[in-house]
């Protein structure tokens, strides 16, 4: 079992850079297409929706590092690798979403990267342990 607590750090490692990669995305795109005069980036309705994807990511990252530094430092890890798969997995597929919104119908053409991104991102959620899963194991561990 404690081989999925690594494998659950690595699926964060890829859930974070799939959650930044959606945001480097929708960033790029909001600067590039423009509606009424203006880059939709000039928008608050996306602008707002690309700084809270940010978040989600700069969250999962911070997860992510916590349980790595735990797991290389030899200290117990077990809570954090299940905290940091789930956040990461939920960035990863709520900023997929979300990019896809910006993108608006393009966001489903293949040769648009979030297409990719929207796809590939629910198997995070799934890998190495569901969401339910890894809450089951949050409350194991604080003793529920």
């Amino acid at each position: 079992l404690s081989i999925l607590d690594e494998g659950r750090i690595a699926i964060a490692a890829l859930a974070t850079g799939a959650a930044q990669g959606c945001v480097d995305e929708a960033v790029k795109y909001a600067k590039e297409r423009t509606a009424f005069g203006h880059n939709i980036g000039h928008y608050q309705g996306i602008s707002f929706k690309i700084a809270r994807m940010q978040t989600r990511a700069h969250t999962a990252r911070l997860a992510y590092y916590d349980a790595a530094a735990r797991m290389l430092a030899g200290k117990p890890f077990k809570t954090e690798a299940a905290i940091a798969k789930m956040v990461a997995s939920e960035a990863a597929m709520d900023n997929a979403r979300d990019a896809t919104q910006v993108f608006g119908g393009y966001g489903f053409i293949n040769e648009f990267s979030v297409a990719r991104h929207y796809r590939d991102s629910k198997i995070l959620e799934i890998g190495e342990g569901t969401t339910e899963v890894q809450l089951m194991l949050i409350a194991r561990e604080l003793g529920l």
